[in-house]
């Protein structure tokens, strides 16, 4: 039987406005578990929602942040010394991810996670040009627009006869028009409420675009303080830690 849940492990910026956790959304179905992102509070997100590591089976990193890939190696501790994992976990994101986690795993807990695990870790990276078919779900990504430093990516998923867009952090770019054109939820960071830099997508550019944007459903994720100032101004749904959806 298809199904498909989502929960919002984490859904706050760098700096953990307003107590939000860092971002991490878990796409669960009757084939697997898809995780959006890994920041750096995954574990405590996953506890409070009574969530645990073994539910993930694979994990799509949109760019290589602290707060979007920093829970990895947290995520890695707790399959090796508390779950006990022996499933394959898949970890699919931009140039550079499968470095950058080794790195910091071994920055952190240096030995600990340089020993071969009990399971397969599988490495996969996303490219612009082609779809990426795993197991139980497809992922296309899509260019965005977040800085000088930072190659990231919009995401497009298909699963669980769903199509789900998940903008990752980025300003404003035509490409978020192609990305959730005829999704049935497009997930949208939305930082703060005025423009704040090149960075990063604020409310006001958002809503001069929600006519071009066509998708059945919006919910915003990734807020700062300003956004919390001006909910009574604000139409389209925010996420919070915990929310959890039926799709």
């Amino acid at each position: 039987m298809s199904f498909l849940n989502l929960t919002f492990v984490g859904s706050g910026d760098a700096f953990s406005s307003g107590g939000r956790l860092q971002s991490a959304l878990l796409l669960e179905t009757a084939q697997g578990g898809l995780l959006l992102d890994c920041g750096a509070t995954l574990l405590a997100g996953l506890q409070r929602c009574k969530l645990d590591t073994s539910q993930i089976d694979a994990i799509a990193v949109s760019h290589l942040h602290g707060d979007h890939f920093g829970g990895i190696p947290f995520l890695l501790l707790d399959a090796l010394f508390v779950q006990k994992r022996t499933k394959p976990l898949a970890i699919i994101g931009p140039q550079g991810l499968e470095n950058r986690v080794r790195e910091l795993c071994h920055s952190l807990y240096p030995g600990a996670l340089d020993q071969p695990f009990p399971f397969a870790v599988n490495y996969h990276q996303l490219d612009f040009k082609q779809k990426s078919v795993q197991s139980f779900f497809t992922l296309q990504a899509f260019p965005a627009r977040h800085g000088q430093h930072s190659a990231g990516c919009s995401l497009r998923i298909e699963l669980a006869g769903r199509t789900l867009a998940y903008s990752g952090d980025t300003a404003w770019t035509p490409h978020l028009l192609s990305l959730a054109r005829a999704t049935d939820l497009f997930i949208c960071e939305c930082c703060s409420y005025t423009p704040s830099g090149p960075a990063h997508l604020d409310y006001q550019t958002l809503s001069q675009h929600l006519g071009e944007l066509e998708t059945a459903r919006i919910i915003l994720t990734h807020t700062g303080p300003t956004m919390d100032h001006n909910r009574q101004h604000i139409d389209l749904e925010i996420a919070h830690d915990g929310l959890q959806l039926k799709l």
